[in-house]
């Protein structure tokens, strides 16, 4: 049997992400069944090194499609996926809880995010599953959380823990409101039936009141949910401090998204709270842009970039790493779960 750690191989001297070949791992084959023996099997080092790296890139395994994707997720979680409930990224199911990665617009970039860490219970691993690379572009970028809350400046980091973080989410509703317009316009806008995956309003304040969400209702049918938490965190296990909120990722700058595209999005949303999402510091106060570009210029400087192959598995830990997704052109088919 051969020992994981030590048949590793790595992109380049930052050593994420881990990746994991089939002759790496002293596998007899690369089925997806190989794969999916060696999920079940060797559990514990494979958690060692998410552990210690973050995120493990299977490459090299022949992965079927979406069916074999979920078989293989099921060995990971040691069951069904969990469901993308009352998330802001548009997506679709594939089937049960296997969905696309993100339906944000082909020609922009999405930002680092650990995801749904607006939410007070966020999913700990996720699962990339590449079924079609695209021809140009569309890389998965990884940043550790643990090199971005010790890259920034201490007093920035003081300001965001003692302060804490609140996000604002506006849903559309299911009928027309001043803000459609800009919704059509911007891509990236969803509605409540969308998010929360149903058309009752009682449902939907059931579920944020188990999730610790505040939701209001507006005279348009739409939903405004908001909520305050930490700027950073304990990983679960390590108990490692992760730098782990959206601030940098969910409010544009000239500098995440170009001086034209800021002002655009600004004269489409001239209320903050008509945008799909905001984010104040947790007493309410507004968070310097400095700030915001500090974050994202400590992010950019650790993110890591490969190129897809097609049957591609990437695990990512989601309190230990950041991802997010670079413009592409052409079929880009990448799918995911979380848990």
């Amino acid at each position: 049997m051969s020992d994981l750690a030590a048949n590793l191989r790595f992109l380049d001297d930052r050593r994420l992400p881990a990746i994991l070949t089939p002759a790496g791992a002293g596998l007899p084959d690369a089925s997806g069944d190989s794969l999916g023996h060696l999920l079940d099997s060797r559990r514990d080092e494979l958690t060692a090194i998410r552990h210690r790296h973050g995120a493990i890139l299977f490459r090299d395994f022949a992965i079927g499609g979406p069916e074999d994707f979920a078989r293989l997720a099921e060995h990971h979680f040691g069951g069904p996926a969990a469901p993308y409930v009352g998330g802001t990224s548009p997506r679709r199911a594939v089937a049960g809880n296997i969905y696309e990665s993100t339906r944000f617009p082909h020609r922009l970039r999405l930002p680092q995010h650990n995801e749904m860490s607006y939410l007070p219970d966020p999913p700990r691993e996720i699962l990339f599953f590449c079924e079609a690379p695209p021809e140009r572009g569309g890389e998965t970028p990884l940043a550790d959380s643990r090199l971005l809350y010790g890259g920034l400046p201490a007093e920035l980091r003081s300001r965001f823990e003692a302060r804490g973080v609140r996000y604002s989410r506006h849903y559309l509703g299911r009928r027309w409101s001043p803000v459609h317009p800009a919704a059509a316009a911007s891509g990236i806008h969803r509605s409540w039936p969308e998010a929360f995956g149903t058309e009752d309003r009682d449902i939907v304040e059931e579920q944020c009141r188990s999730a610790g969400l505040e939701v209001r209702w507006d005279r348009f049918d739409a939903a405004r949910v908001s909520n305050r938490l930490p700027a950073t965190a304990l990983h679960p296990v390590t108990g490692e401090t992760v730098w782990f909120n959206q601030a940098a990722a969910l409010m544009p700058t000239p500098r995440s998204q170009g001086l034209l595209r800021f002002l655009l999005y600004h004269l489409a949303y001239p209320d903050p709270g008509n945008r799909p999402f905001h984010v104040t510091f947790g007493d309410g106060g507004a968070i310097p842009r400095r700030d915001l570009e500090r974050i994202q210029e400590t992010t950019d400087r650790l993110t890591v970039a490969f190129p897809w192959r097609r049957g591609d598995l990437l695990l990512v830990d989601n309190f230990l790493v950041s991802h997010g997704r670079m413009p592409f052109s052409g079929q880009r088919r990448i799918l995911v779960a979380m848990k």
